[in-house]
């Protein structure tokens, strides 16, 4: 249960987008912004019931079939909620492309996207959080308030989704990865996501190809995400 502030809050933008750690990712923007925050270990609601009177407002939500598509069921397999852009025989499911998104990074995160990283390197995301699995430790912070680090701090990889202009290429420079580390840029179509690989200057120290670049398996308004090796 969360109580939210909407006169403090209103300034702080909540991704609609997100199925999953949403809250989590809500109360990183809050934390970072210096807002006080509050956590109760009993908290007691009641709640009355009037048999007659007023109106119903029911909250919709989105719904969707997750004994099918549940994030921690592999039975669809991993390697189907992405495919190529260019591919033209496509597995394509009916479902929204951030669920999508967010079930491949739970599952594929340390099998595709960060296989060969070493497990006691972290994973950097930049304004955003996406749970990568058990098997990776993450760490997440905004792109406006990044903490100087020690000179020894070192990364195994970086996630960068929907940057929109916030993350710089002096900010990049600033985050030391170690040779092999992964990179995955996440945008929403193709042009972003080469917009982002010139702006951020990628290419100087990070190797891409054209193979590595997938879209999610979503029917409309897929997903695109491109890696990349630190070399």
């Amino acid at each position: 249960l969360q109580l939210i502030n909407v006169d403090l809050t209103k300034g702080i933008d909540f991704n609609r987008d997100r199925y999953m750690n949403d809250g989590f990712e809500f109360y990183n923007l809050v934390n970072f912004s210096g807002l006080t925050t509050c956590r109760f270990n009993i908290f007691q609601v009641q709640l009355r019931y009037l048999k007659s009177g007023g109106e119903n407002f029911i909250l919709p939500e989105k719904v969707l079939p997750l004994s099918v598509y549940n994030p921690t069921d592999d039975t669809i397999g991993v390697t189907k909620l992405i495919t190529m852009p260019d591919k033209t025989e496509t597995f394509v499911l009916p479902v929204p492309s951030h669920y999508l998104l967010e079930c491949f990074l739970f599952q594929g995160a340390s099998e595709i996207l960060f296989k060969t990283v070493d497990p006691a390197l972290p994973i950097l995301q930049i304004d955003c959080y996406f749970s990568l699995g058990n098997k990776i430790s993450t760490v997440s912070t905004l792109s406006q308030n990044i903490p100087k680090l020690e000179a020894d701090t070192k990364f195994g990889g970086l996630l960068l989704y929907f940057s929109a202009q916030r993350f710089n290429p002096q900010q990049l420079k600033s985050l030391n990865f170690v040779k092999g580390a992964k990179l995955c840029v996440i945008a929403r179509d193709r042009e972003q996501l080469r917009e982002e690989i010139l702006r951020l200057d990628l290419e100087e120290n990070w190797r891409f190809r054209f193979r590595d670049e997938f879209k999610t398996s979503s029917k409309d308004k897929p997903i695109y995400f491109l890696t990349g090796t630190h070399v």
